[in-house]
């Protein structure tokens, strides 16, 4: 009886370290994004990306994350499951929600301290001003007109305008793009819109700092899930060592599991 209590013992403990996730030893690698450096991990079905910023004000920092399936089912992820750790002082860092995070930049005094926007909605765009009516600016507009119209070019040595394919090729066998490998896709993903990180950092309405927020997704095989967790950049601790010029930087560790697997990231932040 006892023989069999420790075999049935032995083979619970076996089954519980064999069902924890495991470090990802995949590829790694990173890039950047208007000057945002992202970090990435291919494990075996899944790879992560993830990337830190100040943001708001430098009041909060964003951490970015996202989750591609390679593998042939879904796969669900959690923002609660991610850990962040403040790794100049050793200890974890709670999360901040995004709707906390709403509630917060909707306080009058907060407007701001935080340089937030009351009303949500997108940046307007820059007006054309006097000083962008060049004589090369009218020149192009004139050569679009009349290609419009039907009729032809005007001549002149000064215009770049052309709708006609090849006409800008330098020579007869120009070059074509290099195929696009893993760190060009992951980043095209990234740039396709305005990076979150590079939006959080202008004004912006409390609504939208609350959608970017990562949320708890299934994913499905083929897809990915992005979104961005907060903290408070007060409460992260500084080390002169981070950096090489003498500004004090903050550095996390960041470990996101995803499917028995566990990504894990060191971000560095001043």
């Amino acid at each position: 009886m006892r023989y069999l209590l420790w075999v049935l013992l032995s083979g619970s403990f076996l089954f519980a370290q064999t069902s924890t996730s495991h470090p990802s030893e995949g590829a790694k690698g990173s890039f950047y994004v208007d000057g945002i450096v992202y970090q990435f991990v291919t494990g075996a079905n899944y790879t992560v990306v993830a990337a830190a910023h100040s943001v708001l004000n430098h009041k909060f920092l964003a951490v970015k994350i996202r989750v591609y399936n390679a593998a042939p089912h879904s796969v669900t992820v959690k923002p609660e499951e991610v850990a962040v750790e403040d790794a100049v002082a050793g200890h974890m860092v709670a999360t901040i929600s995004g709707p906390e995070m709403a509630k917060r930049l909707r306080k009058p005094y907060n407007m701001a301290r935080y340089g937030v926007n009351a009303v949500a909605g997108s940046d307007p765009e820059a007006p054309i001003t006097s000083d962008m009516v060049t004589p090369q600016f009218m020149e192009m507009m004139r050569a679009m007109a009349a290609r419009a119209n039907g009729g032809g070019m005007p001549g002149s040595s000064n215009v770049l305008y052309t709708d006609t394919p090849g006409a800008l090729d330098d020579g007869d066998e120009a070059e074509r793009p290099a195929t696009c490998d893993q760190v060009c896709r992951l980043r095209v993903r990234e740039a396709q819109t305005t990076d979150v990180l590079a939006q959080l950092q202008k004004q912006i309405s409390p609504e939208s700092v609350e959608q970017y927020a990562l949320l708890a997704n299934t994913i499905p095989p083929r897809g990915n899930v992005g979104g961005v967790l907060y903290y408070q950049l007060g409460k992260l601790s500084e080390s002169a060592e981070l950096s090489g010029h003498g500004k004090k930087g903050r550095l996390l560790r960041v470990t996101v599991p995803v499917g028995g697997e566990s990504f894990e990231f060191e971000l560095a932040v001043e």
